[in-house]
């Protein structure tokens, strides 16, 4: 009787830890085996002068001189070949406010809606000339907005054909999109749990060209990018 007192629990305590170990390996390999990250820093170019490009009065402007300016806004992209983004039924807002787009770099998915807004007391007629995303919303004063759908991917200009100094930029992400975030130029930026594979890591920002950079994630580890410089 007294054997049976001792014995049992030790039984019960020997079975309960092997089934826990085997629950804790399962945990950790799925964390750290499935999928890797990717991590980088990336860095705007500082532009000496201020000029128009891309032809006639609505170019787009680089007029900033420094690699700080506030809308230095960088979009760093993670694109792969099987992922489809679903779309919702919420929308992105594209602000008018002191005579400046808000956000000045908005990116966007594949049909989805943005919401162009105008919150000054003034009147603007946002457009775009850029094909297949052309658009035009027509005079609007203050409070009024205008929904337009984006269906096509690449970055679309937009301007105010009341104020020729306001220029914005939505960039409709293209189907394979795995992930995105926008930062400062001299930020870090870390995408996680990505599955192992190749993928396409795109850096774009206002007067800026895209610098894109083909990279392979393994698994578990990090793929680091060091910095990366976005030139004009």
């Amino acid at each position: 009787m007294k054997l049976h007192a001792f014995i049992l629990p030790i039984l019960f305590a020997l079975i309960i830890g092997l089934f826990s170990s085997d629950a804790s390996d399962i945990r950790t390999k799925n964390v750290s085996i499935n999928t890797g990250s990717v991590e980088g820093v990336a860095l705007l170019a500082p532009k000496n002068q201020p000029v128009r490009f891309g032809g006639g009065f609505y170019g787009r402007p680089t007029s900033s001189n420094s690699s700080q300016a506030s809308s230095d806004s960088i979009l760093v992209v993670l694109k792969g070949e099987s992922v489809h983004l679903e779309n919702s039924d919420r929308f992105q807002v594209l602000n008018q406010k002191d005579q400046e787009f808000m956000p000045s770099l908005l990116p966007v998915t594949l049909g989805e809606k943005v919401r162009i807004k105008n919150s000054d007391p003034v009147y603007h007629n946002v457009f775009s000339l850029t094909s297949p995303n052309k658009f035009d919303v027509g005079r609007r004063p203050k409070g009024e907005h205008f929904d337009v759908t984006f269906d096509k991917a690449g970055v679309v200009d937009v301007f105010c054909d009341i104020h020729s100094n306001m220029y914005a930029i939505i960039y409709v992400l293209p189907e394979g999109t795995v992930a995105w975030t926008k930062i400062k130029s001299g930020d870090s930026f870390s995408f996680q749990n990505i599955s192992a594979g190749s993928y396409e890591l795109s850096l774009f920002a206002l007067g800026y060209k895209e610098n894109t950079t083909q990279i392979n994630v393994h698994d578990g580890e990090a793929f680091q990018t060091g910095a990366i410089t976005i030139n004009p």
